[in-house]
C-alpha cells in the first residue's frame, strides 16, 4: 500500500494575470539578401512537397511542445527542437515553420503562403505573427522555503453562488457583445486561405536546441519545418520534419489544464526582453524565465519541479484542489506508486476573474530520492468545487 510524500516537497503558488499574447513592438522584418532568399525560396519549396507527398527527411530531429492559452483565443505553442543530428551539416541555418490546418482527420489543402507571395510579387512585409505572451511582474515562483496555500473559511456558499450567476450573466452580456463587433470586423479575421501561422528565421547554430513558438487558434495542425543552411542553399538539401499538435478550446468555459511543463527551475528577470531577443526565448513570459528540462531523465538526487496553468476555474471565493499522483509503468503495466498531499488553491492563491475569464499558473516540487530507478507517470488532477468539474493531465519521466 503506497504511503503518502510527506517531507521536503516543495508547493509553490504561481500567481498569473490573464495571458496576452505579445502583439505590439514586433521585430521589424529587415529586407532579404540574396543568400537568405535563395535559402527560404528552397524551404518553400520542400515544404511544399513534404505538404504534398507527406515525405519527410530521415533526420532525427527530436521535438518537444507545450500548449497553454493566451488572449485573444490563441493558443500558444513553444517548442523545443534538437539540432543534434545537423551539428556538422548547418552552421548559418535558414528554418522555416509552416502550420496547416486539419479538419476531420485530414489536411487542409485550400491555405496558401503569404510569404511566397510577398517574395514573389512585393508588396508589403507581412508583419510578424505573435510569438510571446506576457504576465505580470512578480507573478511566478522564484523559489524559497515551501509555503501552504490560505484557505479561507467559506461560510456563505449561498452567497457565492448568487455571485457567480451574476458573473454569468455580465459575461454573456459582453460575451453577445463582442460576437457583434466581431461580425462587423470581418477584415481583421483570419483568412480561411492562408496558412494559420508561417515563418522564417535565420540563425547561426550555436546550440543542439533551437526554441520558437507558434500561435494559432484551438484545433488540430500539422506543423511543418524545414532546415538548410544559407550559405549552401543552391548546393544542398532542406530537412524537413513534419507534426502534428491539437490545441484544445481554453474559452469554452470548462476547467482544464495546460501541457504540464517539467523545468529545471523558474527565475525572475532584471527587465522584459526585447522583442528581437524574445523570439529567441519563448519560455520567458514577461520577467519570468522558465527552464525545461532538455530531457525527462532524472536521478534519485534530482527534484521534479512542474508549472503549468489552471484554466476557468470558479470564482470569486476560488477552492480548487490540485493532487499529484505518481504510477510506475513496467511491463506494460500501471500502477500507483506514491501521491503528495492535496495542493489547496484560494483567491489568495489565484488570480481574480476577468469577464469570467480565469487562469493561473500552479507548481509544485517533489524530491526523487523515494523513487527507485523507472519509468513513471505524473497525473495532475485539479478539483473545482464551485464548478463541480475536474481536470487532468499527465506526463511521464524516467528515474535512474
Amino acid at each position: 500500500m503506497c504511503s503518502r510524500l510527506r517531507l521536503c516537497f516543495g508547493v509553490f503558488a504561481l500567481f498569473s494575470l490573464p495571458l496576452a499574447v505579445q502583439a505590439a513592438d514586433s521585430p521589424t522584418r529587415k529586407p532579404l539578401t540574396s543568400d537568405e532568399r535563395s535559402a527560404l525560396m528552397s524551404l518553400l519549396k520542400a515544404v511544399d512537397l513534404a505538404q504534398e507527398t507527406d515525405v519527410v527527411s530521415d533526420a532525427n530531429l527530436s521535438w518537444e511542445t507545450h500548449v497553454l492559452k493566451a488572449g485573444n483565443e490563441v493558443g500558444y505553442v513553444p517548442f523545443r527542437l534538437s539540432m543534434s543530428a545537423l551539428a556538422d551539416a548547418v552552421k548559418s541555418a535558414a528554418m522555416y515553420v509552416r502550420v496547416v490546418s486539419r479538419h476531420d482527420g485530414y489536411r487542409s489543402t485550400e491555405e496558401d503562403s503569404s510569404i511566397r507571395e510577398w517574395i514573389l510579387h512585393g508588396g508589403t512585409l507581412p508583419a510578424r505573427p505573435p510569438e510571446t505572451m506576457t504576465i505580470g511582474a512578480g507573478e511566478m515562483p522564484i523559489g524559497g522555503p515551501a509555503v501552504s496555500s490560505g484557505r479561507r473559511s467559506i461560510s456563505a456558499p449561498a452567497e457565492a453562488s448568487a455571485v457567480l450567476a451574476m458573473q454569468q450573466r455580465q459575461f454573456e452580456k459582453e460575451k453577445a457583445a463582442a460576437e457583434a463587433a466581431k461580425r462587423r470586423a470581418e477584415s481583421k479575421q483570419r483568412d480561411p486561405y492562408v496558412f494559420p501561422f508561417e515563418e522564417y528565421y535565420f540563425f547561426d547554430v550555436k546550440s543542439h536546441v533551437v526554441e520558437r513558438a507558434i500561435g494559432v487558434p484551438p484545433g488540430e495542425y500539422d506543423v511543418f519545418i524545414g532546415i538548410i543552411d544559407r550559405a549552401r542553399a543552391k548546393t544542398s538539401s532542406a530537412t524537413i520534419v513534419r507534426h502534428t499538435i491539437s490545441v484544445p478550446d481554453f474559452w469554452n468555459l470548462e476547467l482544464r489544464l495546460s501541457s504540464l511543463m517539467l523545468v529545471t527551475g523558474v527565475r525572475t528577470l532584471a527587465s522584459a526582453l526585447a522583442a528581437k531577443d524574445q523570439v529567441e526565448h519563448p519560455y520567458t513570459f514577461g520577467r519570468a524565465e522558465v527552464t525545461p528540462v532538455s530531457k525527462p531523465i532524472f536521478t534519485t538526487d534530482d527534484v521534479l519541479s512542474v508549472v503549468y496553468q489552471i484554466c476557468n476555474y470558479g470564482s470569486p471565493d476560488a477552492d480548487v484542489t490540485a493532487e499529484y499522483n505518481f504510477y510506475r509503468t513496467a511491463n506494460g503495466t500501471r500502477t500507483l506508486f506514491n501521491h503528495t498531499l492535496p495542493q489547496q488553491l484560494t483567491d489568495s492563491d489565484l488570480p481574480p476573474p476577468i469577464a469570467w475569464e480565469t487562469q493561473g499558473f500552479a507548481m509544485q516540487r517533489v524530491p526523487l530520492h523515494q523513487f527507485p530507478s523507472g519509468e513513471y507517470e505524473l497525473e495532475v488532477v485539479v478539483r473545482d468545487r464551485l464548478t463541480r468539474s475536474t481536470a487532468r493531465e499527465t506526463t511521464t519521466f524516467t528515474v535512474r
